[in-house]
């Protein structure tokens, strides 16, 4: 009934306007979800596809007060309906997907820091590649994957449903399989980052104890190429070699 999309323009909320569900139904279904990964959506900027549905300013409202229950800011309706980009428009939302043109540093310069890969493929429709540095302040924030080829600096945060992987050095807190996909790893060729999380699970490279080096560090040491992932309910560390995860490994075919 709702899904969450990746856009250049940031996070999307998708309703399946087809199943033809009253409004509540809507807002209820996007409440389990929000339920389901607090942790991804916090803090975040998203617009919401209504897609052929008619809706008042009070049914806007009402989506936009749940959302920031959640810490979720609305920024913008897609719609169909001349009538439901009205009343977006009067609750004072965009209606168009186009980013503003000032934003703030905290809403993250989207179009100027992301660009998407082609949707010829699963692969590419999956995720987002970043072809720059995400320096301290900006946010990157996708259901999917996200690869850069860039370094990642202290003070960034990037938060992806599925994989990370950085084609640089990783210096920023990260958040990998947000969305509760515990198989996700995050990949650094120097891993430098001072807290990885992987769905609920947590990990502080950098304050692993002489005795747990090599499990949580992996045994090339700290700031080289790492790849973190979980087991038995923690985050272990090991060199990445850039081969044996066929999933990685197709990731990098798109960009190598």
């Amino acid at each position: 009934m709702v899904a969450i999309k990746g856009f250049r323009e940031g996070l999307v909320i998708v309703f399946n306007t087809e199943l033809g569900q009253p409004w509540e139904q809507y807002l209820h279904a996007l409440r389990q979800r929000l339920d389901s990964a607090p942790a991804f959506f916090k803090g975040g900027r998203v617009a919401l596809d209504v897609q052929a549905l008619e809706l008042n300013e009070q049914h806007l409202r009402d989506a936009v007060h749940l959302l920031r229950a959640y810490e979720v800011d609305v920024w913008a309706v897609r719609a169909q309906s001349p009538y439901t980009r009205a009343s977006a428009r009067a609750c004072g939302l965009a209606d168009t997907l186009q980013p503003p043109a000032l934003p703030t540093e905290r809403e993250t310069a989207w179009p100027q820091a992301v660009e998407e890969v082609s949707a010829e493929s699963e692969e590419a429709a999956g995720g987002l590649f970043v072809r720059r540095r995400v320096r301290s302040g900006q946010e990157l924030r996708h259901p999917g994957y996200i690869v850069i080829l860039g370094d990642v600096n202290p003070g960034a945060r990037i938060i992806a449903g599925s994989d990370i992987i950085v084609w640089g050095r990783l210096q920023a807190t990260v958040h990998a399989g947000a969305l509760g996909d515990r198989s996700a790893v995050v990949c650094a060729l120097e891993m430098m980052a001072p807290l990885v999380r992987i769905a609920d699970v947590t990990a502080r490279p950098s304050v692993a104890t002489p005795s747990s080096t090599r499990r949580k560090i992996g045994s090339r040491g700290r700031g080289s190429a790492q790849m973190a992932r979980v087991e038995a309910d923690e985050i272990v560390f090991s060199p990445w070699s850039m081969t044996g995860n066929s999933r990685i490994e197709r990731l990098l075919s798109k960009i190598l």
